[in-house]
């Protein structure tokens, strides 16, 4: 029986050993979504001037095209995250309806960059994660019929 219960506590002491000693892990990480928004290009735009083509050319193809009463369209990595960022749903047409008359040939171009940064700590069982996300936003209201960029809004949270 002495025996017996020198065998079990030297396979509890080695099986102890590799759970907490294969388990063990830190790492940095860095994770960038879409293409940076450079706030100069942005300081371009001229609302009423700026054409479609323009912004296509300056920003690229949006992540997503937005017409009034209608979901967000996406158009290339999608305004939906999922587990890997925020869950981000772009506003509706009243950001600028204060300002403008939106008619059915208006569209909402979407452009968004979101970068997260942090740090997680893993010990069998038991994880810790300490992640922040940014993420830059440019909405773009263009008349489709005209072809124009009639306005803007810019939310930089990336330095």
């Amino acid at each position: 029986m002495k025996r017996e219960s020198k065998i079990n506590g030297f396979f509890l002491c080695i099986l102890i050993t590799i759970l907490f000693s294969s388990g063990c892990m830190f790492m940095g990480t860095s994770y960038k979504m879409g293409t940076p928004i450079k706030e100069d290009t942005v300081k371009m735009i001229q609302p009423g001037k700026t054409t479609k083509e323009d912004i296509i050319q300056w920003f690229g193809i949006p992540n997503v095209i937005q017409k009034q009463g209608e979901e967000a369209a996406s158009s290339k990595q999608g305004a939906m995250v999922g587990m890997m960022g925020p869950q981000f749903v772009y506003p509706s047409f009243d950001l600028f309806s204060s300002k403008h008359k939106i008619t059915e040939d208006h569209r909402i171009y979407g452009y968004t960059f979101t970068k997260m940064e942090g740090k997680m700590v893993t010990v069998p069982i038991i994880g810790k994660q300490d992640m922040e996300t940014k993420t830059d936003m440019l909405l773009v209201l263009v008349n489709e019929k005209t072809g124009i960029a009639e306005d803007y809004i810019f939310r930089k949270e990336n330095k």
